[in-house]
């Protein structure tokens, strides 16, 4: 367990490659960029040094991914701040919603965007009214990023880092990234996607993440020589500690400011990168870009996270790439992994498609009795390859959710000394360890007292050649409560209809468990992180007449 800025060694290695910036920046630089920001916080004529009177100031951000969002992070969580960023895609009542929730005392934007006196963003802050606006850029003559502080009511100027010079005690360089977070000071919040109402504050410390970071790098043996690309945004937590386990393993992070699949194969020409991690959309749309062949067999390995790959998809990216595919499982209130498959030929257990793999580190999964109740003396573990609740435990878990004492009793419990947390996953543990996922609690279909895994319909359809993408849901029903349907997107130039489709399952899977309905649509509906709502599909479709 450690600090953000302890995990980070400084040298005249690339640390960043910024596309859109054409620049690069080295781990020497990137802490003097950093420390010059942290006057941001530190210097006394800052408004906001000592804002308050307090530490833990809680700093938003709305920005794409780039130099100024990770050097933003830095400054903010290395002296003793927390960090909360915003998609920057939310409508206006997003951000206030989450602004007034956090109790934000600034928010970090882009440059130039006080001007947009009409934007979603702008309109969110003036209505909340207590954040301060600062707005950020880099500075090429002096190769820095300067900021300039907005007061919220009348968007004047109220400090600017270049007029304004920092009256700040010199630099002492040392061995690692300066700064002065504790470990256990809360360095970034995340709300959760709300699936149950309003969303929840995760809170995570500098040791939650860090430990997360030391797993992942275990897990992949990542090295001073490996090329990340980075295509998750920043906003996730998937995103982040793919960004500071890369940095803390002293590597370099190719970091463009979105995904873009035809940009793929000319950054990997370019800056020849030899892995990256993604969600399932992601590398769906990779499988079916095209690609030259000399990409194959130069990557290091591809990691998967964030929601299900069925192993079909898994294997056709692995004889395109000529590649190793990991599966991971993570999610927020764990700073990200969970567990994940070893790479070929590393570890003692072998991976194995269709599972999410083994914990790392001081990381524990158990399987319970999902009807436990979140008290010591009824929670009863499952064995092996029984299906129950997945609960998790470990130094990188949260202390828990922030305000929220009704969500933290029916989230966490105490078993044999240490605290876990009810993921809300159905899942079953094989007798090596290996976790494999069946779907979410609130996703199992109930179909007249059938319990029915819309992942596993999932995996079998994705296995038909005509079927580019596809995800099962249950739909209400008078007679059975629940039925099985399910959205097809069919591969380019491809015929097919629901009665094909039917035809095909049977003697696949049980028929109860055959799709009452499929819906063939041209795109299905995705999260900002590209990640299909289950949950959502039934109250989409079944707004459709004809589809």
């Amino acid at each position: 367990m450690s600090t953000i800025q302890n995990v980070i060694k400084l040298s005249d290695k690339t640390a960043l490659v910024v596309p859109d910036l054409n620049l690069s920046i080295t781990y020497n630089h990137l802490n003097a960029i950093v420390y010059h920001l942290q006057s941001m916080f530190n210097n006394p004529v800052s408004p906001l040094f000592n804002k308050g009177s307090k530490r833990q100031l809680k700093i938003a951000t709305s920005m794409p991914n780039g130099l100024e969002f990770i050097s933003s992070f830095l400054s903010i969580t290395t002296t003793g701040n927390i960090i909360s960023p915003l998609n920057p895609s939310l409508t206006k009542n997003e951000i206030s919603n989450f602004l007034i929730d956090l109790q934000a005392d600034a928010i970090i934007v882009p440059r130039y965007a006080h001007l947009k006196y009409n934007s979603d963003l702008i309109l969110a802050i003036k209505e909340v009214v207590k954040p301060l606006i600062v707005e950020i850029w880099y500075d090429s003559a002096r190769k820095l990023l300067q900021f300039e502080i907005f007061s919220n009511n009348n968007l004047t100027s109220i400090y600017n880092s270049i007029i304004d010079k920092p009256n700040i005690p010199p630099y002492d360089s040392n061995e690692h990234l300066i700064g002065s977070g504790a470990k256990d000071d809360i360095a970034l919040i995340l709300f959760t996607s709300g699936t149950t109402g309003k969303p929840k504050k995760v809170g995570l410390t500098h040791s939650n993440l860090t430990c997360s970071q030391l797993n992942i790098i275990r897990s992949y043996k990542l090295r001073s020589n490996d090329i990340n690309y980075l295509i998750m945004p920043l906003f996730h937590i998937h995103g982040l500690q793919i960004l500071f386990s890369s940095l803390s393993s002293n590597g370099c992070v190719i970091i463009p400011n979105k995904f873009s699949a035809r940009k793929f194969y000319p950054d990997f020409k370019k800056y020849q990168f030899n892995w990256f991690s993604a969600v399932p959309t992601m590398h769906l749309i990779l499988l079916n870009l095209n690609i030259p062949n000399d990409i194959k067999g130069k990557l290091r390995f591809m990691r998967s996270c964030s929601s299900a790959l069925s192993p079909t998809i898994l294997e056709k990216l692995e004889n395109k790439f000529g590649c190793p595919v990991v599966e991971a499982y993570g999610m927020t209130e764990a700073s990200h992994q969970v567990t994940s498959n070893n790479l070929p030929f590393h570890g003692k257990i072998k991976r194995m498609p269709g599972t999410v793999g083994i914990p790392q580190g001081s990381v524990e999964i158990m399987i319970i009795n999902s009807n436990s109740s979140s008290t010591t003396t009824t929670i009863e573990k499952l064995e092996h390859d029984q299906i129950g609740e997945v609960a998790v435990s470990g130094d990188n878990l949260t202390l828990g959710y922030i305000n929220n004492d009704d969500a933290n009793r029916a989230s966490f419990f105490t078993y044999l000394g240490k605290v876990f947390f009810k993921t809300g996953d159905l899942g079953t543990i094989d007798n090596e360890g290996r976790l494999t996922l069946k779907g979410r609690m609130k996703e199992i279909i109930n179909r007249g007292g059938e319990k029915i895994s819309p992942i596993e319909i999932d995996y079998i359809l994705s296995s038909n050649d005509k079927i580019k993408e596809v995800v099962t849901f249950g739909a209400p029903d008078l007679k059975y409560g629940q039925i099985v349907q399910c959205a097809l997107v069919l591969q380019d130039n491809v015929n097919g209809d629901e009665n094909e489709f039917k035809n095909w399952l049977v003697g696949k899977i049980a028929s109860f468990k055959i799709p009452d309905k499929f819906y063939i649509v041209k795109e299905l509906p995705k999260s900002a992180t590209g990640k299909i709502q289950r949950r959502t599909m039934s109250e989409i479709f079944s707004s459709k007449s004809k589809v």
